[in-house]
């Protein structure tokens, strides 16, 4: 009897979670990205030069907004670097529009393209119930007057999971 007890409360557990699981949307998203670096503050560790920079993204394709926040870069004395960042991405998401955390980290090599894994996690409006992670690859496009510390674009992709 405990033994038929235990199989039926299983079954009802799996059957209540079924739903949730089958409704909950994992697409791959996938588009391009351009940003701007501005307002850098240098300083140095050792042999390192460490620059702290204000930075703007726009993203484009399966993951369309923008994102604001600081990243702080560490450029070895052989050129290369590394980076991480974080803000707040807004804008829409498979088809959902709303805020999320949006953080990064990556290398810079020396004559090669960066590369970066991102993770973006939800926080208000329609993609609260975001969390996504990817990559990105890019390069570096030049500065302008408002972007002094450097112009970048690239592509990007990922695996993002919303609840229903």
């Amino acid at each position: 009897m405990i033994r038929i007890l235990r199989s039926a409360l299983l079954v009802v557990a799996v059957a209540a979670l079924a739903p949730a699981a089958a409704s909950a949307s994992s697409p791959s998203i996938s588009g391009t990205w351009d940003d701007c670096n501005f307002a850098p503050v240098v300083g140095t560790a050792g042999p390192n030069v460490i620059v702290t920079i204000g930075i703007t993204e726009n993203f484009q394709g399966g993951m369309s907004g923008s994102y604001v926040g600081t990243e702080r870069d560490v450029v070895f004395p052989t050129g290369g670097a590394t980076f991480h960042g974080t803000g707040v991405f807004t804008g829409t998401i498979d088809g959902r529009t709303g805020t999320a955390t949006y953080r990064y980290e990556g290398i810079a090599p020396v004559g090669a393209a960066i590369r970066v894994n991102w993770v973006l996690i939800g926080r208000s409006g329609g993609i609260a119930s975001v969390q996504g992670q990817g990559t990105f690859t890019g390069g570096f496009d030049g500065v302008s007057d408002v972007c002094d510390a450097g112009l970048y674009s690239g592509t990007y992709e990922g695996q993002i999971r919303m609840a229903p």
